[in-house]
């Protein structure tokens, strides 16, 4: 056990990425029903090619908008931070690219309940 805490990064970085796990587990049990059939507007897979969770959407997209995998929405933001400060943006741009760890890129709206909680657990 403590050479697979080692290889995750340590103590704190392996209880994350367990905590991210579990969260999107929940978030994709509690996303299920609603997202039979659809695909992620970001890789356009129902099923992520690294991770195979499913998909999620807890905003305020309707019909076939919104839909998306946690690892995909924390991956976009990731790199929107990553670029930002690569770039040297002024504070407005960076606030901007941050809200992506809790507010949908396309209907602007924050994501709620497990959906959030997931995006917490991957920032």
């Amino acid at each position: 056990m403590c050479k697979k805490i080692h290889r995750g990064g340590n103590a704190e970085q392996y209880y994350a990425d367990k905590k991210y796990k579990e969260a999107v587990a929940v978030a994709v049990e509690a996303c299920a029903e609603d997202t039979k059939g659809q695909t992620c507007y970001i890789c356009t897979q129902a099923l992520h090619w690294k991770t195979k969770e499913g998909l999620v959407r807890m905003c305020a997209c309707r019909g076939t908008a919104g839909f998306a995998h946690v690892s995909c929405l924390a991956e976009q933001a990731k790199i929107l931070v990553a670029e930002a400060e690569e770039n040297n943006l002024d504070w407005k741009a960076k606030s901007l690219r941050w809200k992506r760890w809790h507010t949908c890129g396309l209907c602007e709206q924050d994501y709620h309940g497990v959906v959030r909680g997931a995006l917490g657990w991957a920032c």
